[in-house]
């Protein structure tokens, strides 16, 4: 665990009911620790990581038109029905992908505030836990599978198959690329960034029968060298992981999501999409040491057999 995981994972992991300033402060009094021992020769290695800490806790998205919900691990259907009802009761309508491109390009939005979900790597359980739920209340989702799913079925390969990806456009959904391999981008060769970038494109592209206009960079990173790649690879639209709403005239290929982890429940959930300046991303930052924590009880169970 990363000293961040230690310092803030020394405390039960907040539920619902913790408060919102409580998580703003245990991260706010972490990046002042951290800046404290910060010594000049490892200003170099540990500035990257305090400058993304500083703009997910400084983030705000309160007046933003749209935001693009980011959901990795759905644990359970239950909560995720919990989530998804705080979500309507905070009066957002959920538009698909479609929708949102129109909107960037000068369409109006069917109504406002609007929401765009969004589910990476297309996992086991959001087919089991999410895509019920959204087919109820038919809510449009946008799935980003890794498409070595597609070229290769091996024990070692995660990601759905062609009659998986296949039903879920038929059920209105979208499919997004999310790469090959998902590697960090920015450490590839120009020549492999392109065969991942294109060449995932061109396999979702052939399996679907239709074309793959929106893309997410893995681990969310990305650089003026692999934007360009994913433009030239004539995607419409590119997301980040930085915590963020969107507004149009934002530059469409470096878009912000609001991530969803460790499992809210409703009310943290409502405070958060809020985007209330040091409360939401300062509770993103404790979602992340809870997401740990969730993992690391996920595996427990299969090192003590």
């Amino acid at each position: 665990m990363d000293r961040m995981s230690h310092d803030l994972g020394d405390r039960r992991a907040p539920d619902e009911h913790s408060s919102s300033f409580d998580a703003a402060f245990e991260v706010t009094r972490f990046l002042f620790r951290e800046i404290r021992r910060d010594l000049p020769g490892q200003i170099r290695n540990t500035a990257p990581r305090l400058l993304r800490v500083l703009a997910d806790v400084t983030a705000t998205f309160r007046s933003a038109h749209v935001v693009v919900l980011c959901y990795h691990r759905v644990r359970t259907r239950e909560r995720f029905v919990d989530q998804m009802a705080a979500l309507s009761a905070r009066g957002y309508s959920v538009v698909s992908m479609p929708q949102f491109t129109d909107w960037l390009h000068g369409s109006p939005l069917p109504s406002r505030p609007a929401a765009v979900l969004t589910f990476d790597h297309c996992y086991d359980e959001q087919l089991e836990n999410a895509v019920p739920v959204l087919d109820s209340l038919k809510f449009p989702a946008t799935f980003f599978p890794l498409s070595a799913g597609l070229a290769d079925r091996g024990p070692d390969v995660v990601g759905p198959g062609r009659s998986t990806l296949l039903a879920l456009t038929k059920a209105g959904h979208t499919i997004g690329c999310h790469t090959h391999t998902h590697p960090v981008l920015t450490r590839l060769s120009t020549t492999r960034l392109r065969q991942e970038v294109l060449g995932s494109k061109l396999t979702l592209e052939d399996a679907l029968g239709q074309r793959v206009s929106a893309f997410c960079y893995p681990h969310g990173a990305n650089d003026a060298r692999v934007r360009e790649v994913v433009r030239e690879a004539e995607f419409d639209v590119a997301f980040t992981v930085d915590l963020g709403g969107v507004n149009r005239g934002d530059d469409p290929f470096r878009l912000k999501r609001v991530p969803v982890l460790g499992e809210p429940g409703s009310a943290e959930l409502a405070g958060y999409l809020a985007g209330r300046f040091l409360v939401s991303g300062a509770l993103l930052l404790s979602w992340k040491v809870r997401e740990r924590l969730l993992d690391r009880a996920a595996l427990q169970p299969e090192r003590d057999g």
